[in-house]
């Protein structure tokens, strides 16, 4: 199931971003400049609408419209701005949206984007005349630009450019609400990571933000409800900024989660704070997300966390795609972005997850060797006798022993359920062994440690496995004195476990000791731990190298 849903992310990853290239190609006959205030000469100078239209105002404007053919089809005239209007094509009223007036009581607003169908007998080749009243008394006179544009664009060509500009923001806005849905449950009911749940609400806040941007096209509102949804918008990118360096800092686990959150916090709420557009606001707030998101990857990879030359390459990735999409926003940059950089992360999560799955697995499979090797039956039975031994001879060394004997199935039924433990926990487990065997062969077994154990885990029973193999393989009649030499490096710890040559004895086991070592080793630590063993005359010499923590 899991392969299948990285395949599919993949695929909507790469349609995504080929679908927004469709949209580009509709032809606009802008009508913008080339206006004069009604009633004045012709010989009086033009503007443009972005320049004549202004808050708080009732505007009456006319133009020339020249055509150089008769279209073949319908054509629309779009508007787009903050005001109520009326036109008029030839001294013939086409449409009305809202009703414009020169006090704000009087005025009926008008929807934001509003089209008006021309018939190709209206737009016959030649002169015509084109006459505009306009008015925004509801808008906010901190808004300088409430006017968007004037256009004609075929009626088929702009049907299909809305339908392929609305359908990817759509689709990754259904793909991110999934994607939260599945890393919420699996934050639940399988691991509560806390990146996970950030990243569930990364999606969530993006699926949010792009259909707060595609509801003007996809479902239109009265101008005075635009400010409302842009404030929306900011709210929601401040989110989203601040959000996604914070997600790549709990999965690399850096320290200073609270001194990053503050100054990620700190730095977006500027970005957001400067006198700017809102579309500009976003995009620095936007871009100082990526940024810090990028800073969070380059000081993992300097730590050599894992997953962090590939957190890094689609960070990077991320920065350059957004560089390239221009100014627009929610329209060009987020979105593209948005639908590379989540949609890799959630299949890089996924990939985790998959690992985290088999080291599971591994996991559950060394506790119960562990538990068989606690159990040995030639080792409760000789314990067993030597108890009954003892307590012939002396009761007191028989409750001693069987205390002691006690204490080692405790802790190792304790150790075995965790998939590592602190050396000192380990060294104890041997201590309370060799007390055991000193015992047993009646004669001094001890265990000699140089260096400075806190600091370092190990998987459990490892370092007790080295020994049982060699009382398994060794007769020491006269006792026997193991060391332990710890050595403590930048990025690893070395343990160098030296066990004395003895009396060979006959040993009937298949190396399972050897191998629950090694396995043991690589499921906690993957290609990161090694282990290797030497023989001399002396005896063995073993080397344990675990990475230190972070």
């Amino acid at each position: 199931m899991l392969p299948f849903l990285h395949a599919l992310l993949r695929c909507c990853l790469a349609c995504c971003l080929a679908l927004p290239s469709c949209a580009l190609a509709t032809e606009l006959l802008s009508l913008d400049g080339g206006w004069r205030a009604c009633g004045t000469s012709p010989a009086a100078p033009a503007a443009s609408l972005q320049q004549l239209v202004k808050p708080g105002l009732l505007l009456c404007a006319e133009r020339e419209l020249v055509l150089a053919a008769t279209p073949p089809a319908t054509q629309l005239l779009v508007l787009s701005a903050l005001a109520a209007s009326e036109l008029w094509l030839d001294d013939i009223r086409i449409g009305r949206n809202g009703q414009p007036a020169r006090q704000a009581a009087g005025e009926s607003a008008g929807d934001i984007d509003f089209a008006i169908p021309l018939r190709p007998q209206q737009l016959a080749v030649g002169k015509h005349h084109l006459r505009l009243l306009l008015s925004t008394q509801h808008v906010p006179a901190r808004l300088t630009s409430p006017f968007y544009g004037l256009y004609l664009v075929d009626r088929q060509d702009y049907r299909a450019a809305q339908t392929w500009y609305r359908l990817p923001p759509l689709l990754l806005a259904g793909a991110l609400g999934a994607a939260a849905l599945l890393f919420l449950a699996l934050s639940v009911l399988y691991q509560r990571h806390r990146h996970w749940a950030m990243f569930a609400a990364l999606c969530l806040v993006a699926a949010l933000l792009l259909v707060a941007e595609i509801w003007r096209s996809f479902a239109g509102y009265a101008y005075p409800l635009h400010l409302p949804r842009l404030y929306a918008v900011t709210g929601l990118t401040w989110l989203f900024s601040t959000l996604l360096p914070l997600y790549f800092h709990a999965a690399y686990r850096l320290p200073h989660w609270p001194l990053a959150a503050a100054l990620l916090l700190a730095c977006v709420a500027l970005a957001g704070a400067l006198p700017a557009h809102f579309d500009s606001r976003c995009w620095l707030m936007f871009l100082v997300g990526l940024v810090a998101s990028l800073g969070c990857n380059l000081a993992a990879l300097w730590r050599r966390l894992p997953g962090s030359r590939g957190g890094t390459l689609i960070a990077l990735a991320s920065c350059g795609l957004f560089a390239l999409t221009g100014s627009q926003f929610a329209e060009g940059g987020f979105a593209l972005v948005v639908c590379f950089l989540l949609l890799s992360l959630c299949a890089q999560l996924l990939a985790q997850l998959l690992r985290e799955r088999d080291a599971a697995a591994r996991a559950q499979q060394l506790e119960n060797q562990l538990l068989r090797k606690s159990m040995q039956p030639h080792f409760l039975m000789n314990s067993l006798s030597l108890i009954s031994e003892l307590n012939a001879q002396s009761p007191q060394a028989a409750e001693a022993f069987i205390e002691a004997l006690g204490a080692e199935l405790r802790m190792l039924n304790e150790y075995a359920q965790q998939p590592s433990i602190a050396l000192t926990q380990e060294l104890a487990l041997c201590h309370n062994y060799l007390n055991i065997m000193s015992t047993r062969l009646q004669q001094p077994c001890s265990l000699q440690l140089a260096g400075d154990p806190t600091s370092i885990t190990v998987p459990p029973a490892t370092l007790l496995t080295a020994l049982e193999n060699a009382f398994s393989h060794n007769r020491y009649r006269h006792g026997a004195i193991f060391e332990l030499h710890l050595e403590n490096r930048a990025k690893a710890h070395i343990l160098t476990l030296t066990l004395p040559a003895g009396e060979p004895r006959q040993h009937a086991g298949g190396g399972m000791g050897e191998q629950y070592i090694r396995t043991s080793l690589h499921a906690v630590f993957g290609d990161s731990a090694r282990y290797a063993r030497e023989q001399d005359q002396q005896g063995w010499r073993l080397t344990f190298t675990v990475p230190a923590a972070p």
